[in-house]
């Protein structure tokens, strides 16, 4: 009886033992350490038994070295965590930078009145071509250009208003509200409003024209509203217009002030619009020259002049490009001007990082104002052969008293040495 009271006394404390030895040696040592215990199992005397037990209970397996991060000790595994950072943070500081190019394409073109002067007859007038030929027609020679570049900015000569009670003057230039078509048609993103027909048809046609504008998504300058437009590839352009043919100081404050309000706001090109000089006369005069310098110095990177209706010379000054009148374009105020010889300048702004650089990618597109030379059918044509040197010719004599620029046989900007 007694020595079945030992076996189960024995058997209980090989059973403790498994347990503490499963969890820390694994099974196949706890399984050969219960064997050993049966194998040398007391017959008699319980401090012998008790003896034995305490042995097992004291004896620890041998420390092992972990076989992973996950099993390595908090110190240790901080350690490398730390290193690693540390890796990742010299590796990013000398990784090169890649400096970000953007290209922009800018087009600007001459007057532009979409509609007729109070003077014309309906036959054969702009009026007439629209009804006759619908919206797309008047740019159609010359769409193709304005689609491929980022910005088209035009003079826009007219107002767009049904009112009827016109100012007393020579020539009032006045479209219908639907002729917006004929540049949101075409892609033409902006246009200049500073001119002296805004007011042709009083306050209202100008507010008319805006509203006309604002609904088309037409950006505009005038006096002191600038007009903004962001690209594609998110370079903001900003325009600001004024008629200065008063040649008062107050009116230049219209193109100063915008200038330092797009600087402000951190647009990254910012193009004048000028209405002045004297009509048919091909070089600028004293005036637009010392103006259009002060512009420049003002911070405008591009200068767009108009109101001659022909074309003037073009200038480089401090690294910017002046062009003193683009002439008639798409100009439905007279059936069949004399001169219609007119050109779309067209420039490439190149930006690293969002800063604007100092080359200078720039040509004429010799135009005639109509595809005809017997009258104006109001469908401005890009010129070819003959006709296109004649305008480069032209433009190079327009230019050379007063600039140092010229342009090759393909129109293309070049600085004389």
């Amino acid at each position: 009886m007694i020595k079945n009271v030992k076996r189960v006394i024995i058997i209980i404390m090989i059973c403790t033992v498994l347990a503490f030895t499963l969890m820390s040696c694994g099974v196949d040592e706890s399984v050969q350490t219960v064997q050993n215990m049966v194998d040398t199992e007391p017959e008699t005397g319980d401090a012998k038994s008790q003896a034995g037990t305490e042995q097992t209970l004291t004896e620890q397996p041998e420390e092992t070295k972990p076989e992973n991060e996950s099993e390595m000790p908090q110190e240790a595994l901080t350690e490398t965590q730390e290193a690693s950072e540390q890796r990742q943070e010299v590796s990013e500081q000398t990784q090169v930078h890649t400096p970000q190019a953007v290209s922009v394409t800018v087009s600007a073109t001459g007057d532009c009145t979409l509609g007729n002067n109070q003077e014309q007859s309906y036959s054969g007038s702009f009026n007439y071509y629209y009804d006759t030929y619908g919206q797309d027609y008047f740019f159609d020679g010359v769409r193709d250009i304005f689609a491929s570049d980022d910005f088209t900015l035009i003079n826009f000569e007219c107002v767009l208003t049904d009112e009827t009670e016109k100012v007393e003057k020579a020539w009032n230039l006045k479209g219908k509200p639907e002729y917006a078509g004929i540049m949101t048609g075409s892609s033409v993103e902006a246009c200049s409003l500073g001119n002296n027909h805004t007011l042709d048809y009083g306050q209202q046609s100008l507010i008319d024209t805006q509203n006309v504008l604002d609904e088309a998504g037409i950006v505009y300058g005038y006096n002191d509203i600038i007009g903004t437009y962001t690209t594609d590839e998110g370079i903001t352009i900003g325009v600001v217009s004024a008629n200065l043919l008063s040649q008062n100081a107050d009116r230049e404050e219209y193109i100063k002030n915008g200038i330092e309000n797009l600087k402000e706001q951190g647009v990254s090109l910012i193009i004048a619009c000028c209405h002045w000089g004297i009509e048919r006369e091909y070089y600028p005069n004293d005036y637009q020259v010392n103006t259009a310098h002060k512009i420049i110095d003002w911070g405008a990177d591009l200068l767009i002049g108009n109101h001659p209706h022909v074309l003037q010379g073009m200038e480089l000054y401090n690294g910017k490009v002046i062009c003193y009148s683009l002439g008639n374009f798409c100009f439905g105020g007279n059936k069949n001007p004399t001169d219609k010889n007119t050109a779309i300048y067209q420039q490439t702004f190149n930006f690293i990082d969002g800063q604007l650089q100092p080359d200078i990618n720039a040509c004429i597109i010799p135009c005639t104002l109509s595809s005809t030379q017997s009258a104006n059918d109001f469908q401005p044509t890009v010129a070819e052969n003959g006709k296109k040197q004649e305008i480069i010719d032209l433009m190079n004599t327009y230019s050379q008293n007063y600039s140092n620029i010229g342009f090759y046989e393909d129109g293309k900007l070049y600085v004389r040495e």
